[in-house]
Order: structure tokens, then C-alpha cells, then sequence
């Protein structure tokens, strides 16, 4: 890794972007010519447009993993520039990651992926990029729209249920969106500051045990870790996430951590340990490239 410098790590994102694209594009390209599908795991193809999964396990891991990505993209190229872009010049200097990645995130037909874009774009939001940012978002609904693509419609329903926090209305609006939240929901019923088992936990997997969702057995969402191993435990969990999945000046990246976490990735899961790796990997580097810069500073004043 003490090989990889900051225009290094932008290119491979670059062409990972490009790959999540190209394996998407060749997905849709056997779906409606009748072919097999190139790379399917967790698909839906029953309901309408596809979602399909691309280089992922599944359009909704996708969706997080694609966005996540593209994040610290902008963030390199940030840094390299030495100051935050503009999203106008972003898109100027890097269409076709900006187009790839767009493509993606409304294509493999995420909800999940939808928020998560929506977060990432408010990073962007200023008085000077309000029109840019709201005609990106027209042009999504509409593009979403002609499409036939149900992640926008899903996505218009499921955030007014999550607010009334009834579940039978969390499950009418989105199946997909509601087994990510309901969990949570569920497992606040079983925390507690003012028990023994509160503090210490009811041991290995209790909450798969008495937590089910329409007949299947859950897990206890964000707060499983309080419910099996007890408060300190998960607050333990939650500090050595945060601690390593948040960049200085940079809100959205706790923001991401938050949705990551409380939409139902568990510890242990693919996805999680990806966020881990990325935001190490991006934080080892730039400290790395600043240590190198401050070295050539010192022997050229010397």
C-alpha cells in the first residue's frame, strides 16, 4: 500500500466506477434481449424494470457501495485541487465518472441507493449550486419516471412511513426498505439502561430468537449488539466505527456512517468491513502524502 499515492487511488475508484457502469450496462443489455444474466446474484427481474446488482451482492449493497466510492472520488479530487469543488465543476472535469456513477445509483433500482445519493448531493448544496443541484434532481425524477423505474415511487411512499413508525405502514410502502429499518424498530422494545441484562446483554443471538418480521426470523438491527452483548458493547461498536469512518470537515461522511449503520448493516457483513477498508485506506494515504509533502518542504529549506 506504501506504493499507492493520492492520483493512484482516484484512478482505480475511477475505473471501478466505470466497471459497476459497464457490468450493469451488459446486466440490462441480457434482460431485455432474452440472454442470461451476466453476474446475477439477489436480482429482481419480476417487477417491472430490473433491479439488478452489478459488480455487488445484491442492487441495494450496490447502491451504498457505488456511492460510498464516489465519495471519496470527489474527496481525492478535493484534494488534489486543494480546495472543495463546485458540483458544476465536477461534473465539467469528470463527466464520464459523474455519468457512470449516475447511471448506477438509478439503474440498479435501489431505494437505499436513492437516499444515499440524495446525502452525497447535499454536499454540494450552496446558493451557487442550488440551480445545478436542482435541476440534477429534475432530471433524475423524470429520467426515473419515463423509465418505469419503482425505486423513485418506493422512495416517495417509504419516507412518509418510516415517520408515522408503524410497521404494517413501513411494510405497505417498501418490503425491501422496511426488513432494513423494522429490526430497529423492533429492538427498542427490548433495550434498557435499568436491567442487568441491559448492560451485560441476553447472550449470543437472543434477539434472532424473539425478533421476526412477517414470520422470519431478524436480527436486531442497529441496536443488535445492545440486545446480545449489552449497552457497553455497542457503544463500543459504535465508537470504533464512527472513530474510523468520519474525515475532518467533512459531515457527510459521518452521515454516510449513520445510514450505513442504521440500515441494516450488522457487524460482521461484507459491507461494513468495505466501508471500513475504503475509509482507512483513503485517511492512510492522504496522511501519508501529506507526510512526504512536509519531508520535501523540510530538505529543500535546509
Amino acid at each position: 500500500m506504501s506504493d499507492i499515492n493520492i492520483e493512484t487511488l482516484k484512478k482505480l475508484l475511477r475505473w471501478i466506477i466505470y466497471a459497476y457502469a459497464v457490468v450493469l450496462i451488459i446486466q440490462i443489455a441480457c434482460f431485455y434481449t432474452g440472454l442470461p444474466i451476466f453476474n446475477k446474484i439477489n436480482i429482481d427481474i419480476t417487477h417491472g424494470f430490473p433491479r439488478l446488482n452489478s459488480c455487488g451482492p445484491e442492487p441495494a449493497w450496490t447502491a451504498r457501495m457505488i456511492v460510498l466510492i464516489m465519495f471519496f472520488y470527489i474527496c481525492l479530487c478535493d484534494y488534489i485541487k486543494g480546495y472543495k469543488l463546485s458540483i458544476k465543476e465536477l461534473f465539467v472535469e469528470d463527466k464520464k465518472v459523474c455519468v457512470s456513477f449516475l447511471f448506477v445509483l438509478i439503474m440498479c433500482g435501489s431505494t437505499t441507493g436513492l437516499v444515499l445519493g440524495g446525502v452525497l448531493l447535499a454536499r454540494f448544496v450552496n446558493l451557487k449550486s442550488l440551480f445545478y443541484v436542482l435541476f440534477i434532481i429534475l432530471a433524475l425524477l423524470i429520467i426515473g419516471e419515463q423509465a418505469g423505474i419503482s425505486s423513485f415511487s418506493r422512495l416517495a411512499k417509504f419516507i412518509p412511513a418510516i415517520l408515522t413508525l408503524d410497521q404494517d405502514t413501513i411494510m405497505q410502502a417498501d418490503g425491501s426498505g422496511a426488513s432494513r429499518i423494522i429490526p430497529t424498530l423492533n429492538a427498542v422494545k427490548y433495550i434498557s439502561l435499568g436491567s442487568f441484562d441491559g448492560w451485560v446483554g441476553h447472550g449470543v443471538d437472543f434477539d434472532q430468537s424473539i425478533l421476526k418480521l412477517g414470520g422470519i426470523t431478524t436480527n436486531g438491527g442497529a441496536l443488535s449488539l445492545w440486545i446480545n452483548h449489552g449497552v457497553i458493547v455497542q457503544f463500543l461498536f459504535w465508537y470504533f466505527v464512527f472513530s474510523i469512518c468520519t474525515i475532518k470537515g467533512e459531515w457527510i461522511s459521518a452521515a454516510l456512517c449513520f445510514l450505513f449503520i442504521t440500515g441494516g448493516i450488522t457487524l460482521n457483513l461484507q459491507v461494513l468491513w468495505f466501508m471500513l477498508v475504503l475509509f482507512i485506506t483513503f485517511k492512510y494515504i492522504v496522511r501519508n502524502n501529506e507526510s512526504i509533502y512536509n519531508n520535501l518542504n523540510n530538505i529543500n529549506n535546509e
